[in-house]
């Protein structure tokens, strides 16, 4: 039954890393804004960016959306021959399904299905036939997936909104690396990984929304670290046996403020995600980040908006790396800037975006995004990887 939801919620292998392993928003209409959504309603989006608007639905929405992601990763070893090679883990298409309602004026309620985080490389067949062929990078192949199932409620009085939901995750983590088999002869190696492991893991979230004036709003959210292990996942010690890594999606936080005036539009947040506090994570030795957001849209007529956004953070792995101890098992400094930069390179900081808003008719309307971040040089201990990523967000949104 596992498999088939992870099936259903995300496809295929790839590095899905924005801020850190997490999108930087999940709807396309959030997207195209630059991942906004704190101190703006976003109708079925708010379930994720801060439940508190989901207050201010007019009726039963709907919205059917994914996300097509294509990053660029390359990575070379200057320890080994220092030959270039291009991750095969390049594309995917990430669903988003939400539906949000009123009970009434005063209480509405949104729930929410989403592949959130994620993130790996496939440099298998890269190792060469010849020692002078080969490229140093272990035939490594990761592949970390993420969903979380949000059902949220809502309350609204007067100019205040409050908001609260649920979080069901499910994570699929998957390593895998030639590696010798007795570290103290290199001259025989074995493949190290476990194959797919997965966890299931609850948390949840809060927010809040106030009402400063008809046009300004202020906004706050809070979303809990959710716990998982990956059991029988990787041998990190290459003792024979595969060991288990808990790796937990961090806790965030986060302020916002937004105007609306019905032609223009813009909202800035500010969040911080707490990595350096997270299990595995901290172990790998990532650092927290604060994430700055500017989105803005233009009513160019009463169907349709044009959007724009821009989204800011630095990478939480930095070139710097320390000695950790990781499933249990002492790991060198060597071996975890190894890890972070041939299988993990979260280092994405800069994203800009765009996208449009159409209202086809009065139920039914379409978003769509664009998201290019920029290429990021990671290069430490004579090791190099760099990280480009495009990504084509579209949402069927009806309204019944």
């Amino acid at each position: 039954m596992k498999k088939i939801i992870l099936l259903s919620a995300m496809t295929s292998s790839m590095l899905l890393a924005t801020n850190g392993d997490n999108l930087i928003s999940l709807g396309a209409e959030s997207r195209a804004m630059g991942g906004i959504g704190v101190a703006m309603p976003m109708g079925t989006d708010s379930v994720f960016k801060n439940p508190s608007w989901l207050a201010d639905v007019k009726g039963a929405e709907a919205m059917f959306g994914a996300t097509l992601f294509m990053p660029d990763v390359k990575a070379k070893n200057g320890n080994a021959n220092g030959k270039e090679a291009t991750s095969k883990a390049d594309i995917s298409l990430i669903p988003a399904v939400a539906h949000a309602d009123r009970f009434d004026e005063n209480w509405a309620y949104g729930v929410g299905m989403f592949g959130v985080s994620g993130m790996g490389t496939d440099y298998r067949n890269e190792n060469g036939a010849t020692p002078a062929d080969n490229k140093g990078l272990s035939d490594m192949r990761t592949n970390f997936q993420y969903m979380r199932f949000v059902p949220s409620i809502a309350y609204k009085q007067d100019n205040l909104r409050v908001g609260a939901g649920l979080t069901l995750a499910y994570g699929a983590l998957d390593m895998s690396a030639v590696m010798p088999t007795d570290p103290l002869n290199p001259a025989t190696y074995a493949q190290r990984g476990g194959g797919m492991s997965d966890d299931f893991g609850f948390g949840f979230q809060l927010g809040a929304g106030y009402t400063v004036t008809p046009e300004i709003n202020l906004g706050a959210f809070y979303q809990s670290e959710v716990a998982t292990e990956y059991e029988n996942v990787f041998d990190f010690n290459m003792d024979g046996r595969y060991d288990n890594l808990k790796l937990s999606q961090p806790a965030e936080y986060g302020v916002g403020i937004g105007y609306n005036n019905g032609t223009y539009r813009a909202s800035l947040d500010v969040k911080q995600i707490q990595w350096s506090d997270a299990d595995g994570y901290d172990a790998f030795g990532w650092d927290d980040q604060t994430v700055i957001s500017l989105g803005a849209g233009y009513k160019v007529n009463p169907n349709l908006e044009l959007r724009a956004g821009y989204s800011q953070s630095d990478s939480p792995i930095d070139d710097s790396f320390s000695a950790a101890t990781v499933g249990g098992t002492p790991m060198p400094a060597g071996n975890v800037g190894y890890f972070n930069m041939m299988g993990f390179p979260a280092i994405s900081e800069t994203h800009i975006t765009a996208g449009l808003g159409y209202t086809i008719t009065k139920k039914v309307g379409v978003d769509l995004a664009f998201v290019h971040s920029p290429k990021e040089t990671l290069k430490a201990m004579n090791m190099q990887v760099t990280n480009e990523q495009n990504s084509i967000s579209g949402a069927l949104k009806y309204n019944f």
